[in-house]
């Protein structure tokens, strides 16, 4: 956070309207509330040539154009270092999908999980390429890689509002180099050189830590401040299926782990089902009894969910919650009926089995 120190009676009157500017700013640096999406999948689901519908069943001709105007200003892109089979998010596919949210005014966060595969608290899988690498080649390779992707996207113009350096890394990151099972001084080091990367090509990013829930923040954080590094936004996951069920509740965890480690607390990570039938064969992930009571699993009961959480988040000071992002609203289930290989996220996205809109999209324009 910008903090103006200097003696406000130093101040000469004809520079009072240049201190009011640059209060502003100060105040604005941490003033966002954002509502975004991590609209990974996209690519993959115009290649499966989906086609998303409005609320009126007309044809959405440009998703990315139709979400923006919906209200979503932030979006999230995650990125792999080479991407295992059957996986996308290359960098290279990360860069064209910067360009068109850019194009939209959109906001950028670039989510790195230093892996060719899924990160979360059970995989922490280091880069093939980085195998074999010392702790220091292993932070050169990242560092490098930091530089070079954002080196790419600054060329083009391009400035990310957060990069989120790993992801749900509750065990560390890049194992074994970054692990925190004999203290966080490792992890600490490696992401100190990935925040000082970030700020050599974009210094007013803002650099995030990203872990699996509300619950864990608190102590991870600390641990990890105390180890030598505090990153500018303390990014969790909150799902109510996995996590805190109470709305109210889940505010006052964010208002716990901002007081504990004194960051903004982002909810990077967050959905909720609308129905508990099936598109596909695919087994999905929510169920019947992962209901927060009061918010059934339907279109009227996600809306409200989310209603409830918006206005829980907005009583809070713009220095506390930074907002939040849903979690693949766009991954429908695209590979036909009896696929047994494709979304088992179809029922917890903002489009129904028809690839309509559901009402839920409407809280992004909601203030």
């Amino acid at each position: 956070m910008v903090i103006i120190t200097w003696p406000f009676y130093l101040v000469s009157l004809e520079h009072t309207v240049s201190l009011a500017f640059v209060l502003l700013l100060s105040q604005m640096a941490f003033s966002q509330n954002w509502k975004g999406i991590d609209a990974s999948f996209l690519p993959q689901m115009i290649g499966d040539e989906v086609v998303y519908l409005d609320e009126t069943g007309a044809e959405i001709e440009f998703p990315r154009m139709w979400m923006a105007e919906q209200g979503v200003d932030l979006v999230r892109l995650r990125v792999w270092h080479n991407p295992s089979s059957g996986l996308r998010s290359s960098w290279l596919e990360v860069l064209e999908e910067s360009k068109h949210w850019d194009s939209l005014g959109v906001s950028l966060l670039i989510d790195y999980h230093f892996s060719d595969t899924w990160a979360d608290p059970a995989h922490q899988e280091i880069p093939v390429a980085w195998n074999g690498e010392s702790f220091e080649e292993a932070t050169a390779s990242m560092t490098c890689w930091l530089e070079c992707t954002l080196e790419a996207l600054h060329s083009n113009g391009i400035e990310p509002a957060m990069v989120q350096l790993g992801n749900e890394i509750d065990p560390g990151m890049m194992l074994p180099h970054g692990g925190v099972s004999d203290g966080f001084g490792p992890l600490a080091e490696l992401l100190n050189a990935g925040h000082d990367a970030v700020e050599t090509v974009f210094p007013n990013c803002k650099v995030a830590v990203h872990v699996s829930s509300l619950e864990i923040a608190p102590w991870f954080f600390g641990e990890l401040a105390e180890a030598g590094y505090l990153p500018d936004v303390a990014a969790v996951s909150q799902y109510s299926k996995w996590h805190l069920q109470d709305i109210a509740a889940i505010a006052d965890a964010v208002v716990e782990l901002h007081e504990t480690v004194g960051t903004p607390v982002f909810i990077a990570e967050t959905a909720y089902a609308w129905t508990t039938d099936w598109a596909d064969w695919t087994d999905n992930l929510w169920w019947i009894g992962d209901e927060t009571p009061g918010y059934p699993f339907t279109p009227e009961g996600q809306l409200a969910y989310f209603d409830a959480l918006q206005t829980a988040l907005n009583q809070l000071e713009s220095d506390v919650s930074l907002g939040w992002c849903y979690w693949s609203p766009e991954w429908v289930a695209s590979q036909g009926v009896t696929s047994t290989a494709g979304s088992p996220w179809e029922n917890a996205t903002l489009f129904d089995f028809e690839w309509k809109a559901l009402p839920a999209w409407g809280i992004f324009s909601n203030e």
